[in-house]
């Protein structure tokens, strides 16, 4: 465990800081005490998590805390590396998302693990009612920047819309899934109060998040949703089906807004606006040819050129600075955090738990195609942060209480040497069995 959760994310931590450090070193005289915060705060996190786990005896995957451990520390690097992250004085309430989100996490998992996690299906209710509040008080009390809307500070809360969205969904596609089924030669024929029912749950989350202009958000939580509806059922009519329509969807909403219109004209050409709305991914691609195979090395290139470069663009840090295979190791990482997830859930050993780490992986996996996508020009901009790299920190704590979630998910057992509770004999009642 040790090995697993701290000795490998600091060896994928400590390289690119101590790159940063030699860079920084070799253009002044010395370094202050600041400039190794980031080292300490992050050894700190990394003990405490080992340490809640040892003694909370975890019995589950070590894939997904280490993946999500090693992603995080490369955050902090580049954070530190872009300027984000300069000292432990408290600046911003972001300064405060790491350790908040750590406690989240192993709050997250204290209280969910060994099955404890099925108690949540019947309080849908709660999840998807906290999940319109959230949206609808940043869309009252927010201000407008870059096309949606945020609180004072830049705090976007609606992050954490994220994992609340795919805990309330699980419990309606879980209870539901023998009649999502239904079907005739592979053609799904669930009863019309059901589709009914889920699409009106659905509806009021996602109207709000249009309204907000946060298609991003729309975006990935209908991916993920469609993504949990074919695990549930195993019918790909619903997959393609969905997509189709998500796509259908994005072709009209998109060109209605003056944002969405200006990231679509950016993507198709970004010469035709390059000093304005295209200068953004124009500067990405350069960032990418200027990096090659190697990079130029982390600290030595000039990410600041790339406008809003520590969040919605730090993939354009990697890829400057560290190159083509700084890419491929982030992606792997990534690999094995999504599919990590997706492997506990093959291992629940309920449907509820299943549908749960399902949504949460995909959420995850769809969260860094999209960035990567838009920002490499796949596809269309979207907004979407970096999990556990971008700066920002409502989808940091966000991301933390998801990977909380996967392990509670994933700690079903209990540790080696406690016996289970014995069951009643048959034929005992509760009465006999006290008596």
């Amino acid at each position: 465990m040790f090995v697993h959760l701290v000795l490998l994310p600091f060896l994928v931590f400590a390289p690119m800081h101590l790159s940063v450090l030699a860079v920084r070193l070799s253009n002044a005289p010395s370094l202050g005490w600041p400039e190794l915060a980031p080292a300490a705060i992050f050894l700190a996190a990394l003990l405490i998590v080992w340490g809640a786990l040892r003694i909370g005896r975890y019995s589950g995957s070590p894939a997904v805390p280490s993946a999500a451990m090693a992603l995080l520390g490369a955050g902090i690097a580049l954070q530190f590396r872009v300027g984000t992250f300069r000292t432990v004085e408290l600046q911003s309430p972001s300064q405060l998302a790491l350790p908040i989100g750590i406690v989240s996490m192993l709050a997250v998992w204290l209280l969910l693990r060994r099955r404890r996690i099925d108690r949540l299906e019947p309080w849908w209710g709660v999840f998807l009612g906290a999940s319109i509040a959230v949206i609808a008080g940043v869309l009252v009390a927010g201000h407008g920047f870059r096309g949606a809307k945020y609180l004072s500070g830049g705090m976007n809360p609606v992050e954490i819309v994220k994992p609340l969205l795919v805990v309330f969904v699980a419990s309606i596609l879980s209870g539901h899934r023998r009649l999502l089924r239904r079907g005739f030669l592979g053609v799904p024929l669930p009863p019309l109060n059901i589709l009914v029912t889920v699409g009106l749950l659905w509806a009021p989350p996602m109207l709000l998040l249009i309204a907000q202009g946060d298609l991003g958000m729309f975006a990935l939580l209908n991916a993920t949703l469609l993504v949990m509806l074919y695990a549930v059922t195993n019918r790909s009519l619903y997959f393609v089906g969905g997509f189709a329509a998500l796509f259908a969807v994005a072709a009209v909403a998109i060109p209605m807004t003056s944002r969405g219109r200006a990231r679509l004209d950016a993507w198709l050409d970004p010469f035709s606006n390059a000093t304005s709305t295209g200068w953004q991914v124009l500067q990405a691609l350069v960032a990418y040819y200027t990096g090659g195979v190697w990079g130029v090395g982390l600290g030595a290139g000039s990410p600041n050129a790339v406008p809003i470069v520590e969040s919605d663009f730090v993939w354009a840090v990697v890829a400057e600075e560290l190159g083509l295979a700084g890419c491929a190791a982030a992606l792997l990482l990534y690999g094995a955090l999504v599919f990590g997830g997706f492997r506990i859930a093959s291992r629940a050993k309920s449907a509820y738990a299943s549908c749960v780490a399902t949504g949460l992986a995909a959420c995850l996996g769809l969260q860094t195609l999209l960035n990567v996508g838009g920002v490499v020009k796949a596809i269309p901009l979207t907004g979407i942060p970096l999990p556990l790299l971008s700066h920002g920190g409502s989808s940091l704590v966000a991301t933390l209480v998801a990977v909380g979630l996967l392990l509670a998910i994933s700690d079903e057992n209990p540790p080696l040497g406690r016996a289970p509770r014995a069951a009643p004999r048959a034929g005992k009642t509760g009465d006999d069995v006290f008596a």
